[in-house]
């Protein structure tokens, strides 16, 4: 078992997934050589985590139109999780085929998906569908979002109010992050073997 911070590209540029740092076009190209360099020493099957769907779509947009999907496309074959269940499943079946028996060119597969989604709760990767995880950012909730600020608020005032025990707003919002990491590392961390 090995854990890394990757903290820059092969280039040099910092490899920090900000949301004022989610266009950078230096950070895109960075970020997908980064996984490209990882891929080529990653046997069998990697997940690979994003924060949001939103940081997925800009991620994974800017790499095809520049032809990093594509490098990435011919060691590994690249699925990419969907929104809507069903398709899941069948992406699912994609994956363990090009896992199991990946064809002439590539070396297993690469599955690109989201913190909090579908694949990153609930899902095992056990042995060689899961030689790594590759989490491209902290998912932190939106903070902006009025049911996040309501909550916090909430614990805030419960904490001043008497519940010293309890969690501050910006302790619950943390964990949620960590809580929302660990689940997408333990996708392939299913027995002491793995």
């Amino acid at each position: 078992l090995s854990v890394q911070v990757v903290c820059r590209g092969p280039d040099s540029e910092e490899l920090i997934s900000t949301y004022n740092n989610r266009h950078n076009k230096r950070y895109l190209s960075s970020l997908g050589n980064t996984i490209i360099n990882l891929l080529r020493v990653i046997p069998n099957g990697v997940l690979v985590f994003f924060p949001s769907y939103v940081v997925a779509n800009t991620c994974i947009t800017y790499w095809k139109e520049k032809q990093i999907f594509e490098r990435m496309n011919k060691l590994k074959k690249c699925f990419i999780e969907p929104k809507s269940k069903t398709d899941c499943t069948q992406v699912m079946v994609d994956f363990d085929r090009a896992v199991r028996q990946p064809d002439d060119r590539t070396t297993g597969a690469v599955l690109f998906a989201v913190c909090r989604g579908k694949v990153s709760e609930g899902i095992d990767f056990s042995d060689c569908h899961g030689r790594a995880v590759i989490i491209t950012g902290l998912p932190f909730p939106p903070r902006a979002d009025d049911k996040v600020t309501a909550k916090m608020n909430f614990l805030d005032r419960s904490k001043k109010g008497g519940n010293p025990k309890g969690l501050a707003g910006n302790e619950w919002y943390v964990q949620q992050c960590t809580r929302a990491v660990n689940q997408a590392i333990g996708r392939v961390i299913r027995h002491r073997n793995d």
